[in-house]
């Protein structure tokens, strides 16, 4: 009988939008650190699909730097995504 990997077979034909549970709890946390409230202009922002509202945008983008930093710690890469993210802020042009 032929034992049929979930994680891998899921992993790689990721529906778009899907989030781990990694991606979940980091996400949730920089929502709540940052303040970031409901609606639908951040997407745009984190190049993302702008289907998604601001929350899920979070999640999606967090996921795709996931993706990236293969063996990562949760603890270390939510101070990362973090650091990022005020960086994008920074940014010339950009006025909050």
């Amino acid at each position: 009988m032929k034992s049929i990997d979930y994680d891998k077979l899921h992993a790689a034909f990721k529906p778009s939008g899907y989030v781990s549970k990694d991606a979940n709890t980091i996400g949730n946390i920089l929502i709540y650190d940052l303040c970031i409230q409901p609606g639908s202009n951040l997407a745009r922002f984190l190049e993302v699909k702008t289907c998604f509202d601001n929350h899920m945008a979070m999640r999606v983008w967090v996921q795709k730097r996931l993706d990236v930093n293969i063996g990562y710690v949760v603890d270390d890469m939510c101070q990362q995504l973090q650091g990022e993210l005020y960086e994008l802020l920074s940014q010339p042009g950009y006025a909050y």
